[in-house]
């Protein structure tokens, strides 16, 4: 596992998990997977970190698909995730990435790929 990608991941899942806007989307997954809702919430999402630091992995450096493939779409619209949540995890993330610009290459790749993403789930999720 790249350990800055890894650190990064961790960072900021730390973060979303417990806020007051995108946090409850955490704790129902955890809760749909059979873990108390009111256990604290990184650790609630922990069993996640792995595959969405593989999936990162995937995007930034080229990686193999290890197991399962990935169908963000699917995960996130069973969610029922809102347009402003999207630009909430956004925003949360790309400020994570700028407390790593030494890492500048990264960061710049990285960025592409969320704004990507944004396209992609603005056209498919909140479209009729």
């Amino acid at each position: 596992m790249n350990p800055t990608i890894e650190k990064i991941v961790t960072d900021f899942y730390s973060l979303a998990t417990t806020d007051v806007m995108i946090g409850y989307h955490f704790r129902k997954i955890a809760t749909s997977e059979g873990i108390h809702p009111l256990k604290p919430p990184l650790d609630a999402f922990a069993s996640h970190i792995p595959r969405i630091v593989h999936f990162w992995e995937v995007q930034l450096e080229g990686k193999s698909i290890q197991g399962e493939s990935f169908d963000l779409l699917k995960v996130h619209k069973t969610l029922g995730i809102l347009p402003g949540e999207l630009g909430r995890w956004i925003k949360l993330f790309k400020d994570i990435l700028k407390s790593y610009d030494q890492n500048h290459e990264l960061i710049l790749k990285w960025n592409e790929k969320i704004d990507h993403f944004e396209k992609i789930f603005k056209k498919n999720l909140f479209t009729n």
